[in-house]
């Protein structure tokens, strides 16, 4: 239906050639290259063979690497903020076409810039390691910053021991009472601070006292602390500690201010980045392509349409270069690039989730897309709900540059938005029941009957149109005879079980006693329809005791028609759910002469309606999903088909502006 018409081409030039072939086929971006599957005919093998660079292939990856850690550096200290908009695109730099030359243009002084976000980085961090072992000594000596002796001296001096000890403070009055009962002539024990849950204490002890001495710290859970041997006192070193401190956090500063210099060349950088990664893309193509001493060959792809303006731009190139297109062969993997109205697009999205189609199969997006923007608002049916989610939708595409699945998204949800409230309007929903008036429908709440019979009936005719379209493929297939006897068959039969069971609501009472008749005809013919097709007789009549298997299908059939029933359960979820909310909101009784609750019903009011909302658009949105990939698609579609991936240019961190150029 919609799958656009693909041509597999061959070209073939010189050698030298080659180059300016790949980079104006990237810039055009619709041609899709065969790589690594295209082998040279076996005499001519040695002849052709893929000739690429691996060492510019290497030193672009190495440049890209550089640059990125360049940027990493300006990103690190000088972050860009992203807006509420760019939380929803992401963050890239806008520039025009003429600007982005500019700055490859500059390369060299981007390359000066690239080497000192180096250095200074590199500066920066053994920064910050000589800090981290600052800090570190600091929170050493700050226990002991009231010993008054220098830290040289505390260690074992002739028959004295000098010990800084640290032990918990539940056992300081038993230490201190276990060091005043040691034996003459004892020790001294001085404390020198309190932190936290510790004691700090400066201990003087025998040498033949220092087994009792171990004991007892062993007891007390205490610690024997080394902390260095200057000369100074730790309050000494601390306070160079400090100087040291304040020098490096001032180096710091002026290294933060001589990169938010260079921040000012990020944009630089980031087009630099592009172009060298879009380069390296080339190569890697270029490396795989065929290649004989003086000639290129390479096979690839490309939609109908844009043929024409191929051969135009290969003849601008050079007139020797050669192209031939020609259809794809029977049974080859072709890329399937889909083409559809503008007002069909959208719901490719929903198509490309589940899986694209095969080149000869039927894109089911044109025969979706009217049942899923019609699902969808009798899920949400609500005037308000549609309206918000719209606007929210257009105010994002209009804002955000959006491309591919993401712009298809939200056109469809601002379609679906429309639709919502399309529904609402004939069914009185306004934010739940915000406004009252008469629906110029029907009341879902007041007539649930009645919105599931809709649900059903619509249910059914996407069912039927599924298995329509399965004998379309057969009949597009040549295979005329399958499509009637399965497909064919098989809508008479549901036919007749449908009407067999609603001829009286129909007024269909005087044709009752052909009902009957009709499905056990349709049954006894798909019965034997089984024994159709090659072989002999007997062998063919063995095959009928499977067509009674194959009636049990209606019975899958009804079920997958009472899926459809979700449409009622989630129109009248939300309906509810939001008068609940407008329930709570009059019982604040908000007006102008009650502030505090008119200021109560608006936050519950706004609260209550966009939680329902979300939850709302977001159930519509993955069970209308769910009907179609389960219900829908089953009937007929296969999908498993290969997108469409040409060689096309791609940005990591710029954006152009194509309407900026002047």
């Amino acid at each position: 239906m919609a799958v656009a018409r693909t041509k597999k081409i061959q070209v073939a030039g010189r050698l030298h050639h080659r180059v300016a072939v790949l980079r104006r086929l990237q810039e055009l971006g619709f041609v899709e290259i065969e790589t690594g599957k295209v082998l040279p005919p076996a005499e001519a093998a040695e002849k052709w063979h893929p000739t690429g660079d691996p060492q510019e292939q290497a030193a672009l990856e190495s440049e890209l690497a550089e640059i990125t850690a360049a940027l990493a550096v300006m990103d690190r200290f000088h972050p860009v903020r992203p807006t509420f908009i760019q939380q929803f695109s992401g963050i890239k730099t806008m520039m025009t076409p003429v600007e982005y030359r500019n700055h490859l243009a500059r390369e060299e002084e981007a390359w000066t810039v690239i080497k000192l976000c180096r250095e200074l980085g590199e500066a920066w961090a053994e920064n910050e390691s000589r800090l981290g072992r600052l800090a570190g000594r600091v929170q050493e000596l700050v226990s002991w910053a009231h010993l008054a002796i220098p830290l040289s001296a505390v260690k074992k001096r002739g028959p004295l021991f000098l010990r800084l000890i640290k032990l918990p403070r539940r056992y300081k009055e038993n230490f201190l009472k276990s060091i005043k009962e040691l034996e003459k002539p004892g020790a001294y024990c001085e404390e020198v601070s309190t932190l936290g849950s510790f004691s700090f204490f400066f201990l003087i002890y025998r040498e033949e006292q220092d087994e009792k001495l171990r004991e007892l710290l062993t007891a007390c859970e205490a610690q024997v602390v080394e902390v260095g041997g200057e000369d100074r006192t730790p309050a000494e070193v601390l306070a160079e500690l400090h100087r040291e401190d304040a020098e490096l956090r001032q180096k710091q500063a002026g290294l933060e201010q001589e990169i938010a210099v260079l921040v000012k060349k990020r944009p630089m950088l980031q087009a630099l980045y592009d172009d060298k990664a879009n380069r390296l893309r080339r190569l890697q193509v270029a490396g795989e392509l065929l290649c004989s001493e003086r000639t290129f060959y390479l096979e690839g792809w490309i939609t109908a349409k844009n043929l024409s303006r191929l051969r135009s731009v290969l003849s601008d190139i050079s007139p020797t270069l050669y192209l031939e297109a020609v259809d794809p062969a029977p049974g080859e993997e072709v890329p399937v690039e889909l083409e559809n109205h503008p007002l069909i697009r959208p719901f490719e999205v929903v198509v490309e989730v589940y899986g694209g189609p095969k080149y000869d199969e039927f894109d089911p997006t044109p025969a979706m897309a009217p049942f899923f923007i019609v699902f969808f608002g009798l899920a949400l049916a609500d005037l308000g709900y549609g309206l918000a989610l719209s606007a929210l939708c257009w105010y994002l595409l209009r804002k955000v540059k959006m491309a591919g699945m993401a712009k298809k998204l939200f056109t469809l949800l601002f379609m679906s938005g429309l639709s919502s409230a399309f529904f609402g309007f004939l069914t009185a929903g306004v934010f739940g029941d915000l406004i009252n008036y008469t629906p110029l429908w029907f009341n879902p709440t007041a007539e649930p009957t009645r919105l599931l019979l809709v649900a059903l009936v619509l249910g059914g005719i996407q069912l039927y149109l599924g298995v329509a379209l399965k004998a379309a493929a057969r009949i597009k297939a040549g295979q005329y005879w399958d499509a009637i006897f399965e497909e064919g068959l098989w809508l008479f039969f549901l036919t007749s079980l449908i009407l067999l069971v609603v001829y009286k609501p129909l007024g269909l009472e005087a044709y009752a006693g052909l009902f009957p008749k009709l499905a056990a005809v349709s049954a006894l013919l798909i019965i034997l329809a089984k024994a159709r097709g090659e072989g002999p007789f007997f062998q063919r009549l063995l095959r009928v005791p499977a067509g009674v298997f194959t009636l049990y299908n209606a019975v899958n059939f009804f079920s997958d028609l009472l899926s459809y029933s979700r449409l009622m359960a989630l129109g009248l979820s939300g309906a509810i759910i939001g008068q609940v909310i407008n329930f709570f909101v009059r019982m604040f009784n908000p007006s102008f002469r009650n502030p505090v609750g008119l200021l109560a019903g608006l936050a519950v009011f706004c609260g209550g309606h966009l939680m329902n909302l979300l939850l709302s658009v977001l159930s519509s949105y993955v069970h209308n999903c769910r009907l179609q990939y389960i219900e829908f698609f089953n009937k007929f579609y296969e999908a498993g088909g290969r997108p469409f991936r040409p060689l096309a240019e791609q940005y990591r961190y710029i954006e152009l502006d194509e309407k900026g150029e002047s």
